[in-house]
């Protein structure tokens, strides 16, 4: 069970950035609550990693505050002191073992030399390790050097963990269990601030997502709350048709909100409400060359075409 506390590790309040004069975060508003997950979500240029920034210290605000445990990182150590980064390049010695890295973060951390061991070996269990905390960093799979990274990022156990990208370009199985050891991590009180592509991960895993638009948060929330705020009852729709319609079906398909995807008009694809995905089958002829065809609930890969104006591969 996830440890209550009235007061968010994280807080932010009326937040902005420029660059150049030009504006690059505007009236960002967020809290993060130990125990809890929250994924930063948006296309490149719209502000994440200046954000990140500015809730690690490294930059400082035009306007507005942060607030890491009660204090502003950029002015106190131990706000700093209070945040593990994991960055979306691994960042280990290669030529160490795991536990010589762990054991060197430590010291880097600040943690005191009599408490390195214990807390390496505390590090090791939390994070299931011991299978590979004699081998060289440089010589593991990609999904062991982000575990490993995870874990230097725990050393001086923080308050809030800040992870970018956790996951990319790992297999399944890795990815599954980064997924269960954040959500070990978060189930201890530790505050996580992710970002993420993978969006049907993130609908699983994020208590709370906020969407950022031009330097904006477009959108925040539960996943399934802003889903049913945006989308309501309605549902998701797609058909493939083997080859390109004739004039009756194109308009039947227009007329129950599907709208072409493609040149050949071979894919279709809307968000209607509830009746007509419901009717959706039964309105098309017996004899449309239907390839495929899909029904369901909107997900946050819908709301962020709906936001951003296209697929997440296009806009990512």
């Amino acid at each position: 069970m996830r440890q209550v506390d009235s007061e968010p590790i994280l807080a932010i309040e009326q937040l902005a950035f420029s660059y150049r004069d030009k504006s690059v975060l505007d009236d960002i508003e967020l809290d993060l609550e130990p125990g809890h997950i929250l994924a930063l979500l948006g296309p490149n240029g719209a502000g994440k990693s200046t954000l990140i920034r500015c809730i690690c210290g490294r930059l400082q605000p035009d306007a507005g505050r942060v607030r890491v445990a009660g204090d502003d990182p950029i002015r106190s150590r131990a706000a700093r002191s209070a945040i593990g980064l994991v960055p979306q390049q691994v960042a280990l010695y290669s030529h160490l073992t795991v536990t010589e890295n762990l054991e060197t973060f430590a010291r880097l951390a600040g943690v005191e030399r009599k408490a390195v061991a214990a807390t390496v070996a505390r590090t090791i269990e939390f994070c299931d390790l011991g299978a590979v905390a004699g081998r060289q960093a440089g010589r593991l799979s990609g999904g062991w050097q982000r575990r490993v990274n995870i874990g230097c990022a725990m050393s001086h156990s923080p308050r809030l963990l800040i992870l970018d990208e956790p996951t990319v370009g790992i297999d399944p199985p890795a990815r599954e269990e980064i997924e269960r050891l954040l959500q070990r991590l978060a189930a201890t009180g530790l505050a996580v601030l992710m970002t993420g592509h993978d969006l049907a991960q993130i609908e699983i895993l994020a208590d709370s997502v906020a969407l950022l638009s031009e330097g904006r948060i477009a959108a925040t929330g539960a996943p399934r709350g802003l889903i049913r705020e945006f989308f309501g009852e309605s549902h998701e729709c797609r058909v493939s048709l083997d080859r390109p319609p004739e004039v009756g079906l194109a308009e039947t398909l227009a007329a129950l909100g599907l709208k072409a995807e493609d040149g050949h008009a071979l894919h279709w694809s809307g968000v209607i409400d509830e009746d007509a995905a419901r009717r959706l089958q039964s309105s098309l002829p017996a004899d449309a060359p239907i390839n495929d065809l899909r029904v369901r609930r909107p997900g946050l890969d819908t709301l962020w075409a709906q936001l951003y104006g296209s697929e997440l591969e296009h806009a990512a």
